[in-house]
């Protein structure tokens, strides 16, 4: 009886450290899809849509994503349309364009906001990689930030004698596994942009 209720504990105590390995692994991948989210609001060679993700319109009195209020669509020619449902909103759209980060000078013709993409200055793409740098280590700081958070939790059940040390061990080994490959993930993604930005 003793025995099996000593398994039960061990039994027990094995999840909860896997669940610390498991809950760091989830929240590994969040800061992975996040920084992904993040690189497609960063302009490379080419305009993607969610450059605009962001873009908070004045619609009636209240901030609305643009994409909430609008059709984006990007034309061969460089150029990007944004087609309004409600044709009243077409200059608060452009004030908020103009307001963003990004740069762009939007007109309008017959209800539809155009903006006619200039390509990038080399002065221009050096500011793009230096900024794609600085994302690039605030999320591997964020991934080394999870595996010091899930370590310290390691060790709190090793230090509580919830787990041996090989046990610690272990885990620590199979954080450290999962912080090498986000970060090589990381890595990976911020040096594919890099040469999208670049590639002239």
């Amino acid at each position: 009886c003793i025995r099996e209720e000593s398994w039960n504990s061990g039994f027990l105590e094995g999840i909860h450290m896997n669940q610390i390995i498991s809950e760091c692994e989830t929240r590994m991948n969040k800061t992975l899809e996040s920084f992904r989210k993040e690189l497609t609001k960063i302009r490379g060679g080419s305009v993607s849509k969610g450059m605009f993700d962001d873009i908070m319109v004045e619609y009636y009195g209240a901030p609305v994503p643009l994409n909430q209020i609008a059709n984006i669509n990007m034309s061969e020619d460089s150029s990007v349309l944004i087609s309004p449902y409600d044709e009243t909103a077409v200059e608060d759209i452009i004030k908020a364009i103009q307001k963003s980060a990004l740069g762009f000078n939007p007109g309008a013709d017959k209800g539809v906001v155009i903006i006619n993409i200039p390509p990038l200055t080399q002065e221009r793409r050096k500011e793009l990689v230096k900024f794609l740098n600085k994302q690039t280590e605030s999320y591997r700081v964020s991934i080394r930030n999870i595996r010091k958070e899930s370590n310290e939790s390691i060790k709190k059940l090793q230090k509580n004698k919830e787990i041996t040390s090989d046990e610690e061990k272990n885990g620590l080994a199979k954080i450290q596994d999962q912080t090498d490959k986000f970060i090589e993930l990381v890595n990976s993604e911020s040096s594919n942009k890099e040469k999208e930005i670049t590639k002239i």
